[in-house]
Formats: C-alpha cells, sequence, structure tokens
C-alpha cells in the first residue's frame, strides 16, 4: 500500500533527512521517531506514513504489527517565487520550496 503527498511546504532537502532516519524500519516505530522530532518535515512524513498504514489496514486487510516502510520517495516540486520589499523603493527575491513525497508499505 501507498500514500502520496504532493506540494508540501517543505523542501525536499530538509524531507530527505526525516525519510532517511526511518527507512525500512517498521511503521510503529518510524511513528514513535518521527512523533516527538521538533521538525515541521518530521510532523508532515508522519501524516503521511500514518495514511499509508490505514490504507493498508483498510483496503487490503493487512496486520500494522507487519508492516515495515518499504520505499520513501522524495521529489523536489514547483518553488513558489515570491517578493518582499525593502529599504529604498527596492524588492528581494526569495522562494517557497515544496517536495513531493510517496510512502510504499509492505509486509513481512
Amino acid at each position: 500500500m501507498s500514500a502520496t503527498l504532493k506540494y508540501a511546504l517543505v523542501s525536499h532537502i530538509k524531507m530527505e533527512l526525516m525519510a532517511k532516519l526511518v527507512r525500512w524500519k517498521k511503521v510503529q516505530e518510524a511513528l514513535d521517531a518521527l512523533q516527538f522530532l521538533p521538525k515541521k518535515s518530521a510532523k508532515t512524513l508522519y501524516k503521511v506514513i500514518k495514511s499509508a498504514a490505514n490504507n493498508a489496514v483498510k483496503n487490503a486487510n493487512k496486520d500494522m504489527n507487519s508492516l515495515y516502510i518499504q520505499t520513501i520517495d522524495v521529489w523536489w516540486a514547483p518553488k513558489l517565487k515570491r517578493i518582499r520589499f525593502t529599504s529604498r523603493s527596492r524588492i528581494s527575491h526569495y522562494a517557497k520550496y515544496r517536495s513531493f513525497v510517496r510512502v510504499v508499505l509492505n509486509s513481512k
């Protein structure tokens, strides 16, 4: 079973750090690890893994204790380009980076 999140307002580099932390772990271990981390990407990834686990339990009748994370794919998404007004009638450009996340679960 899998779950996908598109256009998450977290950069793909920050999301990849959290994905490396929980790859190939059991679902319950991954959720416990991500739950108490003070990162925005950890909270986002927690929700995606939880959604994939619920999909597996409800749609495929899998046992929650036998599920593990097979793959977590993180890609960059189109960034939001913004401007900020600065002194002397000038503007500064900045970007808000986004990412795509796909979590695939498998049972042992």
